[in-house]
C-alpha cells in the first residue's frame, strides 16, 4: 500500500507524534520531488544533478565535468544584512556558480528575492583588491509551482541585454524560471525536450509515473533511486513528512488570512454605505467589523445598499 501525503490529503492534520509513528511504519509513502526536502536530498546526488542541469542549461551531460555542491547557507556580511538558504548551491566546472530554489506556495516579490540571491552569490567570496574580471558567471534557477508570468511561457531564460539592440551586456549574471503550473502551455515540439521531461518528473505526484520516468535515462534513474532511499530511511521519512505538514500549515494560514482580508474589505464596504446616513454607532461598527462570514457580509452589503436609514439596516440584520 502506498500512502499519499500532501496538503491535499487529510493526513496532514496529524500531530508530530502521529507523523513520527507513520515515519517509523512500513507504509510506503508517495514521495514527491516538489517537496523541498526531497528535492534537496535528491539533487545532492551528482548523477541526478547532472541530468537536471543538462536540461535546464541546455548543455550536453558530457560537458558537465565537475560539480562542487556547496553549503546552501548565504551569510550576510553585516548583522543587518539579509541571509538566505538555497535548496541547491553549486559550482559547475569551477567557473560557473549556480543556485536552485524550488517554491510551492505563491511568494510575493519573487523577482526581487531571486535577484537578491543572484547578487549575493555573484559577489560571494570576492575579496578586497580582487579584479572584477575574476567574478564567476552566476545563474539563479527558480522552479515554481505557482504562476509567476501569465504570458504563456513555462520556461524563461532572463539575461541582461540592451532594450533596443538586444545586445548582451554581460553573460556573468542570468536567471532561469521553470513554471510547473504552466506546463500545459508547452508546444508539441517543447514536450519532446529534456527540460519538459524533468519538469514533469518534478511535478509528478504518482510513484508509478516516477518509476516509469526512471527508465528514460541514467540521470532520472539516479533521482528516483534517491527518492527510494528517502522512503527506506525512517529519519528521512520523518523530515519529509514534517516538511509536508509545514507546507500544509502555511497554506492553511494563508487561506485564513486571505479570507480575513476579504471579509475586512467587505465589512468596510458595508460601513461606507451606512456612513451615508450619518455616524455609525460604535456597537454596530464593531459588530460589522467583527463579522468574518462572507455569506453574512454579502447579505449585509445588500441590506446596506437598499436600506433607507441606519434603523432600517439594523432591523434587516436582526430579522435575517
Amino acid at each position: 500500500m502506498t500512502v499519499r501525503i500532501s496538503h491535499r490529503y487529510g493526513e496532514m492534520s496529524m500531530n508530530e507524534n502521529a507523523i513520527r509513528k507513520l515515519a517509523d511504519s512500513n507504509e510506503r509513502l508517495n514521495i514527491r520531488l516538489i517537496n523541498d526536502f526531497a528535492f534537496k536530498t535528491t539533487f545532492h546526488n551528482k548523477a541526478a544533478l547532472t541530468g537536471l542541469l543538462s536540461a535546464l542549461l541546455d548543455i550536453d551531460p558530457a560537458d558537465i565535468r565537475e560539480l562542487e555542491i556547496r553549503d546552501s547557507f548565504l551569510p550576510g556580511e553585516y548583522a543587518e544584512d539579509k541571509e538566505g538558504i538555497l535548496d541547491v548551491k553549486l559550482v559547475l566546472n569551477r567557473d560557473r556558480k549556480i543556485n536552485i530554489e524550488i517554491q510551492v506556495l505563491p511568494f510575493t516579490n519573487w523577482e526581487e528575492r531571486s535577484l537578491f540571491y543572484l547578487s549575493k552569490y555573484f559577489v560571494e567570496g570576492l575579496e578586497k583588491g580582487t579584479p572584477y574580471k575574476m567574478l564567476d558567471a552566476t545563474i539563479h534557477i527558480s522552479i515554481l509551482a505557482f504562476p509567476l508570468f501569465e504570458d504563456g511561457t513555462w520556461y524563461s531564460v532572463i539575461e541582461f541585454r540592451d532594450r533596443k539592440t538586444h545586445r548582451l551586456y554581460s553573460d556573468k549574471m542570468s536567471l532561469r524560471v521553470l513554471q510547473l503550473s504552466q506546463l500545459s502551455k508547452a508546444t508539441p515540439e517543447e514536450r519532446k525536450s529534456e527540460i519538459y521531461a524533468w519538469a514533469q518528473m518534478i511535478s509528478a505526484d504518482d510513484w508509478e509515473v516516477l518509476k516509469k520516468m526512471a527508465e528514460r535515462n541514467e540521470y532520472m534513474k539516479a533521482a528516483v533511486d534517491e527518492l527510494e532511499k528517502i522512503n527506506a530511511e525512517k529519519e528521512k521519512r520523518y523530515h519529509y513528512l514534517m516538511r509536508e505538514k509545514r507546507e500544509h500549515d502555511e497554506a492553511t494560514i494563508r487561506d485564513y488570512e486571505r479570507g480575513r482580508g476579504l471579509a475586512q474589505g467587505k465589512a468596510e464596504s458595508v460601513l461606507e454605505l451606512l456612513e451615508e446616513f450619518g455616524e455609525v454607532p460604535e456597537q454596530l461598527r464593531a459588530s460589522v467589523l467583527g463579522q468574518h462570514d462572507m455569506n453574512t457580509l454579502k447579505a449585509w452589503l445588500k441590506y446596506a445598499a437598499k436600506a433607507q436609514s441606519l434603523e432600517d439596516f439594523i432591523n434587516c440584520i436582526q430579522h435575517r
